[in-house]
């Protein structure tokens, strides 16, 4: 990926080269695949264990639980911990913005509601990654397409600067479907399947993809600004991904337990993606850097962002999900 790819690894070109553009493209790539994946695969280890450590996260916009005033007093405001295991006999559920669609639930009692949970859980276990399962799939069909139109669809879509200096815009949101060759397109599915399903259970479908689809173009324009080199990958929208995993973390940092060591974690995968791309011709760090903050940018705008609220109603308190893009648009919740 030289210059040439916003991915953790280097990847060499495998096209043809008849052509000049082919071999501007070709050219701009210098490390070898034997280096490419034993890097990658040191990476895509320690990102699916970091990541692992965030499972317990993953429920949590689901709950969205309404506790009594009681209970509420009990836990406490800053002692609250969010866990797997937690029971309350009459809670609600509150959704709202861009999860799920729904605004409110509210349930009765639950005395035997952890069974049901679970059958839920397996019942919607394709739809809590839903999304991530439909960009994996969009990843690997339009690879099949670059072989079937033997590389015109990439010449067609990658993020070369002079060609969008003439007008072709439409490169900065292209070049993040389009992959080099199949072991650039192996590493940046395994990273996506890594961290997706854990941003998409976290945020709902319709903020995962507007982080996805934000940190796509901020990699686009951070190295067409920065990087004069031809690129491709999905990996600078995969950063945005880690960057609004640690936008989470951050802002809910009082209610997660091992909040600490979990940035830690985080922090480790973006500086080792950084030394590596250092150190390597082949990787973009601007691309990267460019979705890393794109994405935590717009998860900072959007949320979540859960907030412990009273009901002026009825004197309860409960999680409300009120990010920044609330008070912009004045759509405050509203009992």
């Amino acid at each position: 990926m030289g210059s040439t790819l916003p991915q953790p690894f280097p990847f060499k070109w495998d096209l043809p080269t008849e052509e000049p553009t082919f071999h501007l493209i070709t050219t701009a790539a210098s490390l070898r695949l034997g280096n490419l994946l034993r890097h990658q695969l040191h990476l895509g280890f320690h990102l699916r264990s970091s990541f692992k450590k965030l499972c317990h996260l993953c429920n949590v916009p689901r709950l969205n639980h309404v506790w009594s005033e009681t209970i509420s007093n009990f836990m406490g405001i800053g002692n609250f911990r969010f866990a797997n295991d937690v029971v309350c006999s009459s809670c609600s559920s509150y959704l709202c913005f861009f999860n799920g669609g729904e605004q409110r639930k509210y349930f009765g009692n639950e005395g035997n509601s952890g069974s049901s949970k679970m059958d839920t859980s397996r019942r919607n276990s394709f739809n809590t990654r839903k999304w991530t399962n439909i960009l994996l799939a969009i990843n690997v069909l339009i690879y099949v397409a670059q072989l079937a139109t033997q590389g015109k669809l990439l010449l067609w879509g990658a993020k070369i600067n002079s060609l969008i200096d003439k007008g072709q815009i439409w490169r900065l949101a292209t070049y993040s479907l389009l992959h080099a060759n199949i072991g650039h397109l192996m590493v940046n599915c395994y990273s996506l399947n890594s961290i997706g399903p854990t941003v998409e259970n976290l945020s709902g479908p319709r903020r995962f993809l507007a982080v996805y689809l934000t940190s796509a173009i901020s990699s686009a324009a951070t190295s067409y600004w920065f990087c004069k080199a031809p690129a491709v990958g999905a990996s600078g929208a995969i950063f945005g991904l880690v960057g609004s995993v640690a936008v989470f973390v951050m802002r809910h940092r009082y209610m997660i337990r091992d909040a600490k060591e979990d940035l830690q974690h985080i922090a480790q995968v973006i500086f080792l993606n950084m030394v590596i791309g250092l150190m390597s011709r082949g990787i973009d760090n601007w691309g990267h850097l460019g979705g890393l903050l794109g994405g935590a940018a717009v998860s900072w705008l959007i949320g979540p962002a859960w907030k412990y609220e009273s009901m002026a109603s009825d004197g309860r308190r409960i999680f409300a999900d009120q990010p920044p893009l609330f008070y912009l648009t004045d759509r405050k919740w509203k009992p």
